[in-house]
């Protein structure tokens, strides 16, 4: 399909996926952080998932305020830069201390310095993801960023891992196992990387358009509380699309919590999983231009549909895979082609985002891009977040042992349980659901068509009360 918006220029589109790069690095092991601090610091499974799920219930309440204060703030400022360069700042502090405890570390100090990264990650990333649904209004060139930025995000996620092997070539380190001293080597690269690309990012990249409301002179807090809620409440395609993702989300994240256990612990390769997980790194890469073509030339929630119900398929042959070598070509195979079917959740979701906010400035009069972005990424992050602490207060109550080089029946059957079965069934019940999503191309071009006539009037009202 032709782009009826100018076409974005492939520097504007660099510069801007530059911040998502970093995003790729700094979160490609937060949901191993969990087995690893369980390994190597010898803290208890359960322990750290009720830290995990303490975590969750501040994001319950930090989500929706940064989107809402990020939309406050954009319609009055025009930009939502400031949101990202507080976020940054955060977001390096955290890490800072998070991937290099002491050596005594304990329960509360994981718990405090997880709280304060996933603060500065909310703070950079909701605005950020709003800031790209605000680049352009066109189909195509939604879909046009969503791939640059779930591209250098997956390439930011991959250089977590070569960069592993760079340390250990430099003899910065022994081995390239996730351990907490490593950890430590990546929180430097972090540190200097987020203000150096975000910074970039920010200077070279126009702040967007923020649609003015239509709803006549500003109103009082009162009445911005009863138009969010009718935003929110009201927005069937938002409620349609949450409530095939998010419980998706909330499924994955109790697999992605046992992916280190099952990987390092149960199957006995914990010194081939950064190697395993290197190689999952092309598949996904290149699954983004795949995903990203395909949303660009059919209907990108049938897309995602279909990207959905394949990884619930492939997922399942985890469960067949045996121990030891016997099984790394088998889990090396399959676990490729998940992270290609997963890779299509770089690009299109944030895609459909867009299309949802026209329908709800359209029907509500505001611009909300900030609150629907929270709610996407609290299914993505805190949903998966608290399947993750789940996880492993489950494998804690069958009995997995994660120091333990053999396992009980009860044992296994809850790691293949919270590894594979729970996401397979929810992705296989999220691909329908997906695919009745209500915003179609033609839809979605009947709404900006309504949008910019409307907007255009509320232009002319302007100008006439200016010139009269």
């Amino acid at each position: 399909m032709k782009s009826n918006d100018p076409t974005l220029s492939r520097g504007l589109l660099l510069a801007f996926s530059l911040p998502a790069a970093m995003q790729g690095f700094m979160h490609a092991p937060e949901n191993l952080l969990q087995g690893i601090y369980a390994k190597h610091a010898g803290l208890s499974l359960a322990a750290l998932a009720t830290a995990m799920l303490l975590t969750r219930l501040f994001d319950a309440v930090t989500y929706p305020l940064i989107g809402w204060l990020s939309d406050m703030t954009a319609r009055r400022s025009g930009s939502r830069k400031g949101w990202i360069v507080l976020g940054s700042g955060v977001t390096a502090i955290g890490l800072w201390f998070l991937y290099r405890p002491p050596a005594d570390v304990s329960v509360a100090y994981f718990t405090t310095w997880f709280m304060v990264t996933y603060l500065g990650w909310k703070l950079t990333e909701i605005p950020y993801s709003a800031w790209g649904v605000m680049l352009s209004g066109d189909y195509v060139q939604r879909s046009r960023i969503q791939l640059w930025r779930g591209l250098w995000t997956l390439l930011g996620l991959l250089m977590f891992y070569v960069a592993l092997y760079i340390a250990k070539a430099a003899g910065y380190t022994d081995d390239t196992e996730l351990s907490l001293h490593n950890l430590g080597l990546m929180a430097v690269v972090i540190v200097i990387g987020v203000p150096l690309l975000n910074g970039w990012s920010l200077y070279r990249v126009p702040k967007g358009e923020i649609p003015p409301p239509t709803t006549g002179p500003r109103p009082t807090m009162r009445v911005q509380a009863a138009l969010l809620w009718a935003a929110i409440a009201g927005n069937r395609p938002l409620l349609h699309f949450l409530g095939a993702y998010a419980p998706l989300m909330f499924l994955m994240g109790i697999s992605t919590g046992a992916q280190y256990l099952f990987i390092d612990t149960y199957l006995g390769m914990s010194k081939q999983l950064a190697g395993l997980l290197l190689l999952m790194g092309p598949s996904t890469l290149l699954s983004i231009p795949f995903w990203g073509w395909l949303a660009i030339r059919y209907e990108r929630h049938r897309v995602l549909a279909v990207a959905v119900g394949l990884y619930g398929l492939l997922h399942a042959g985890m469960a067949f895979i045996p121990p030891g070598e016997a099984g790394l070509i088998p889990v090396a195979l399959l676990s490729t082609a998940v992270v290609f079917c997963i890779g299509s959740n770089f690009v299109i979701p944030l895609a459909v985002l867009g299309d949802i906010a026209d329908y709800g400035r359209l029907r509500y009069g505001q611009d909300q891009s900030g609150m629907y972005a929270s709610f996407l990424s609290f299914a993505t992050k805190s949903l998966t977040g608290v399947g993750a602490g789940i996880s492993l207060a489950a494998l804690g109550w069958f009995g997995f042992d994660a120091t333990a080089t053999e396992q009980t029946a009860r044992g296994v059957f809850g790691i293949k349980l919270t590894y594979v079965w729970l996401s397979t069934i929810g992705a296989l019940i999220a691909a329908p659901l997906l695919w009745t999503f209500p915003i179609s191309r033609a839809r979605h071009q009947q709404i900006r068509e309504e949008l910019l006539l409307r907007d255009a009037a509320l232009q002319a009202d302007k100008d006439q009360v200016i010139t009269g």
